[in-house]
């Protein structure tokens, strides 16, 4: 009695070639009558069954024969002779299906292999082939890689892509200079508002006097198309910060009262006649 792990496909093509299934005793035996009764054609007929298994994947198809996947026989032969052709494809065949439970039936495939699911993996070497040849078939379409897009571009289109590539990283450079200056142009300005606010304490002027002199620092900073000055600007924003203070100063004694300005004076003329007082006394 034939082995339950006969394929109902094994099954069909043993009886098309002649083969009485019931003169066998297992599922193998009858896997090595199909091989020898066909021969030098074993290796080609291996190879249909499993390029339709690999298209019924590609496609998702259910289809449980070869005929069903809309092929006829000499277009299904041709493919098999189309992979047959390329350099590793039948020794990695004859390695994926070396067990005879995978030989002459449609199988699935997944991530790995379960032969007693009948499963075949989607990694191996042949796998790969097929789908590359039932690609340019036109039996199926596979997602274009992007390396494959890249190799098919025109001159053209080569050039086109460069420039904007070229383009994006001038820009990025571009932005990244602006970036560097408006980062310079902050810290200048920053350091000039602290002398200028340490220059106004050191000479006693009020916060609001400070931040006065600082403004003006800051118009001048302003102006500077650049983060570095040169010693001509240097001179131009010493000279108005020397202004400022002769301006504060003189604000800032206007606007003291008159008994504090007297009291001041008649101090200074205390302190001279008192001066004057020693000095005749050691004469």
């Amino acid at each position: 009695m034939v082995s339950k792990f006969l394929h109902p496909n094994q099954d069909s093509l043993a009886q098309q070639l002649g083969i009485v299934v019931a003169d066998f005793e297992s599922a193998e035996a009858v896997v090595n009558a199909i091989e020898a009764k066909l021969g030098k054609e074993s290796l080609e007929e291996r190879s249909r069954w499993f390029v339709i298994s690999v298209l019924r994947q590609l496609k998702k198809a259910k289809w449980a024969t070869p005929n069903d996947s809309q092929l006829d026989g000499a277009k299904q032969k041709a493919l098999a002779k189309q992979c047959l052709a390329v350099t590793g494809f039948a020794t990695s065949l004859q390695t994926v299906t070396k067990d005879n439970r995978s030989k002459f039936r449609i199988v699935g495939f997944a991530s790995s292999k379960n032969i007693e699911r009948g499963k075949l993996a989607t990694g191996t070497k042949a796998y790969k082939i097929a789908a590359s040849v039932l690609a340019e078939a036109g039996t199926i379409s596979l997602p274009a890689t992007k390396s494959a897009n890249k190799a098919k571009q025109t001159p053209a289109q080569k050039a086109k892509a460069t420039a904007k590539v070229r383009r994006e990283e001038a820009k990025e450079g571009k932005t990244s200079g602006q970036s560097v200056k408006q980062a310079k142009a902050s810290g200048l300005e920053a350091v000039e508002k602290t002398v200028v606010g340490r220059r106004a304490q050191r000479r006693g002027y009020s916060s609001d006097a400070s931040l006065h002199v600082a403004d003006a620092a800051k118009g001048l900073s302003d102006s500077k198309q650049a983060a570095t000055m040169s010693e001509e600007e240097f001179a131009n924003l010493d000279a108005a910060l020397n202004r400022s203070d002769a301006e504060i100063i003189q604000q800032n004694w206007a606007d003291q009262p008159r008994e504090d300005r007297w009291s001041r004076v008649l101090g200074v003329l205390a302190g001279v006649g008192f001066f004057v007082f020693v000095t005749l006394l050691f004469l």
